[in-house]
């Protein structure tokens, strides 16, 4: 297990009066273990007290495996006609326990059913912020999928030729990653397609008008969420030749964007950095069309928390990584978006992904 991780899990046990935490097989149980494990119908349960040994529950014949891939946690298995549920609260002992919020429902009530010493109690603020902050290895392992995000981009991008469809060409993004050893994935939206925020790619042809690639790949546990728009006519046209309109879009959405990097720093609310871009793109006559909040934190999960979204009074925090992906679409025509990924650091917007 990750000795940091697991100290900042029982400094934050300590600080809420807990006598311990519960994951099942998932991105936190990953995150503190370094191991996967899948989740069925028979219980995986990692159990981390705020003293002692951490222990991690186990099919019998899973036993070896799950041991090996855990050595650091005292495993406990369990036969096939007994009740794991039981084994786990028999373990926990008493106290108050907080459960992984991806904890299945099931998995909640037969815990809850199966002891009385226990009372659980949700977990998500907890595992939360464990997983907020990314360390050295986690910041390093994103930095490589944002490099291969941009090599990918340049090894498809620029060759598009007319007819090509969206799917086609979200087909070629998704085999660039696989050759650079990433699990990709693609949104390409080609002309009015572009309006709709999150569209499927389809059948639509390429042809001069509007593009939306939003774009990333996976390793190593971590992945990179870039999405950029241009103007395509034959090729990627320069700026100066776009059509007015739309260079005038693209050009609000830049600024609403480095108006949220201006705004990004240690204790500011989320909704604050929502508020720097969303009022961009409001005075300049488009408010109505920036559909989606500003952004969302970036790490095991392609979303999770922190959210910069309105209203949110949950301040940043040096080491988070979010998105900040300011957009306006206008419906049956075209829509902009542009995304990057930024660290908060000690005095501000580290973007690591910037370029042009």
């Amino acid at each position: 297990m990750n000795a940091a991780r697991l100290e900042a899990c029982r400094a934050g046990l300590s600080a809420r009066g807990w006598a311990g935490a519960l994951a099942t097989p998932g991105v936190s149980f990953e995150h503190l273990t370094g191991a996967r494990a899948e989740r069925t119908e028979r219980l995986v349960a990692l159990g981390i007290p705020v003293e002692g040994a951490p222990w991690l529950v186990v099919p019998a014949f899973e036993a070896e495996r799950l041991g090996a891939a855990v050595p650091d946690a005292r495993v406990v298995a369990w036969r096939e006609d007994e009740d794991p549920f039981a084994v786990a609260v028999a373990l926990a002992g008493e106290g108050i326990w907080g459960l992984e919020p991806t904890t299945a429902f099931h998995d909640a009530t037969r815990l809850a059913a199966a002891g009385t010493g226990v009372e659980w109690v949700d977990g998500a603020e907890l595992f939360e912020a464990l997983r907020r902050r990314k360390d050295a290895d986690e910041l390093a392992a994103l930095e490589r999928a944002i490099a291969a995000a941009w090599e990918v981009f340049d090894a498809v991008v620029p060759g598009m030729e007319a007819g090509v469809t969206e799917a086609e060409t979200a087909g070629r993004l998704v085999e660039a990653f696989a050759e650079r050893g990433f699990e990709g994935w693609a949104l390409v939206q080609f002309g009015p397609g572009s309006a709709v925020p999150h569209g499927e790619p389809g059948a639509r042809p390429l042809a001069p008008g509007a593009v939306l690639i939003d774009w990333g790949g996976w390793r190593d546990g971590f992945g990179a969420d870039l999405t950029r728009s241009f103007w395509w006519d034959g090729g990627v046209a320069d700026e100066d030749a776009w059509p007015a309109e739309y260079r005038e879009v693209h050009r609000t959405v830049r600024v609403a964007q480095r108006a949220a990097f201006e705004r990004i720093v240690p204790g500011v609310a989320c909704g604050d950095v929502d508020e720097a871009a969303r009022s961009v793109i409001r005075e300049a006559g488009w408010g109505e069309a920036f559909v989606h909040r500003l952004g969302h934190g970036l790490g095991r999960e392609i979303h999770e928390p922190p959210y910069l979204v309105a209203g949110s009074r949950d301040p940043l925090r040096v080491g988070d990584v979010v998105t900040v992906e300011p957009g306006i679409y206008l419906p049956g025509r075209f829509g902009v978006r542009w995304e990057d990924d930024v660290r908060v650091g000690e005095t501000g917007a580290e973007v690591l992904s910037i370029r042009a």
